[in-house]
C-alpha cells in the first residue's frame, strides 16, 4: 500500500490527528523530491596519454580522468614528458583545460626529432 494512502488512513481511523499526518505527507514529499533530484552517475571520462618515441618506443597509458586530475595536481613531475627533448607540455594548461571540461585530444605534439606526443580525454 502507497505510503499516503497509509497515512490517510491512519487519519480517518483516528489513529493519529490529521495535524500529525500533514507533518508525515510533507515529510514524504520532502524525499520524494531528494530522490528526483539526485543526480545520475555519469559513464567514467579517460584520460588517454600516447608517446610514440623516434627510438621506436611507445607508451600507451588510460586512467580515469578522476584520477589524472589529482596526480597532475599533487606531483607536477608524474609524468614524465621531459624526457623527450625540445617537448615543453604546460601542464597547468592542461589542467585548466581538463577542469573547464573540453573533450578531446587537448594535445597532440611532435618534436623535431619525430617524438610524438597525444592526450585525449574521452
Amino acid at each position: 500500500m502507497d505510503d499516503k494512502l497509509r497515512i490517510l488512513e491512519m487519519i480517518e481511523n483516528k489513529t493519529i490527528t490529521a495535524a500529525e499526518g500533514a507533518d508525515l505527507l510533507k515529510a514524504l514529499d520532502k524525499n520524494d523530491e531528494k530522490a528526483v533530484i539526485k543526480p545520475k552517475r555519469e559513464a567514467f571520462k579517460m584520460f588517454k596519454i600516447k608517446v610514440l618515441s623516434a627510438d621506436g618506443d611507445k607508451v600507451n597509458v588510460q586512467i580515469p580522468l578522476e584520477f589524472a586530475k589529482v596526480a597532475l595536481r599533487q606531483g607536477k613531475g608524474f609524468m614524465k614528458v621531459d624526457q623527450i627533448e625540445n617537448l615543453d607540455l604546460d601542464l597547468e594548461a592542461i589542467l585548466d583545460m581538463i577542469d573547464s571540461g573540453v573533450l578531446g585530444k587537448i594535445v597532440d605534439v611532435e618534436s623535431a626529432d619525430g617524438d610524438t606526443v597525444e592526450i585525449v580525454i574521452e
